[in-house]
């Protein structure tokens, strides 16, 4: 059984599932093309990559903008570093999903 993700203090966090998207590598599958709400987006200290609501990577954000590909206007991409020391690497978020088909979820904001 896959340990559930339990957030540390102060961290804010926006979870994103890639599982089924096909890009360039993972880093990009991550951060582009999202629906995002830009202000909460925008506070968050970490983006955690979703697999089959487990975190299989994160990264930690420096900006958000929204995207110049013009099949995805409206949407937001993020620029940011990959933290491969993170504790959450390999935790379930399964439980703050639900049974939300949104692939975005925000937690501690």
């Amino acid at each position: 059984m896959t340990e559930e993700l339990n957030p540390i203090k102060g961290d804010k966090i926006v979870c994103v599932k890639v599982g089924k998207i096909k890009r360039e590598n993972f880093y990009e599958m991550a951060r582009k093309y999202w629906k995002v709400d830009i202000k909460r987006a925008r506070q968050a200290s970490h983006v955690l990559a979703i697999v089959d609501g487990i975190v299989k990577e994160v990264y930690i954000p420096s900006s958000w903008n929204l995207t110049e590909c013009p099949e995805h206007l409206g949407r937001y991409e993020f620029e940011g570093v990959e933290d491969d020391d993170s504790s959450y690497i390999g935790k379930s978020v399964k439980s703050f999903y639900g049974r939300s088909q949104n692939p975005v979820k925000y937690i501690n904001l």
